[in-house]
């Protein structure tokens, strides 16, 4: 997933880079503002071919055929332009394990609508046990009641929230997540859906937000 998070940050520095310039450099000759944009192009994607090179070098360098798309989440509610690039980026090849559900706050009990295949598969549940049920499924007798509440607030106050949560599989395993949940807008400005990220930890614990590409996202988040 990390090559995919740089390529589109990059994407990202490169319209900025490119919208930064609106006269031709005074040391350089065009013939037009198309030449410049396509000089500063082949400049700054090059620039990040020689990153990916130096940093991933297996990635660029693989010969096995890319894997499977996952399952993609298609909102039925049009999202804003930024919201909208988050669900792109997850439904991207080489997110197919990030482990994220959506839920929707306009239907009872706020139901699960869409379960990631890395969420079914780190829960052990299938898709027909997940999608139309509240999430409190994944709660067991050592789920510290007041971890539940700041999720429930959150939702409430439709605010993000990252907590470090004991959640139970399928087979009744327990795990440690960090879990972060954070509303999905549309352009008019409500609250569309609920969007949750696990990102599995070794242990309890506070300070392993950062792990976690939910939280990650809303630090950038403008």
């Amino acid at each position: 997933p990390l090559p995919n998070l740089l390529s589109l940050y990059f994407l990202g520095v490169f319209d900025i880079y490119v919208d930064s310039f609106s006269t031709p450099i005074n040391s350089v000759t065009f013939s037009g503002q198309s030449d410049l944009l396509s000089l500063l192009k082949m400049t700054v994607l090059s620039d990040i071919l020689e990153f990916l090179r130096s940093n991933f070098p297996s990635v660029l360098s693989s010969s096995e055929p890319p894997a499977a798309p996952g399952r993609a989440f298609d909102p039925p509610k049009q999202l804003c332009e930024r919201d909208s690039i988050v669900i792109n980026m997850l439904n991207s090849p080489g997110h197919e394990s990030t482990c994220y559900c959506i839920c929707d706050p306009d239907q009872h009990d706020t139901p699960i609508i869409f379960a990631s295949d890395g969420f079914c598969a780190f829960t052990q549940y299938s898709r027909s046990e997940i999608e139309g049920h509240n999430c409190r499924f994944l709660q067991g007798v050592d789920t510290n009641p007041q971890d539940i509440a700041r999720i429930r607030d959150a939702i409430a106050s439709r605010t993000s929230q990252s907590v470090n949560l004991l959640n139970y599989r399928r087979d009744g395993s327990s795990f440690v997540n960090e879990f972060f949940v954070s509303p999905l807008y549309t352009e008019g400005g409500d609250v569309a859906y609920f969007i949750g990220v696990q990102c599995p930890v070794e242990s309890a614990g506070n300070g392993q937000a950062p792990k976690n590409i939910g939280w990650v996202y809303s630090q950038n988040k403008n």
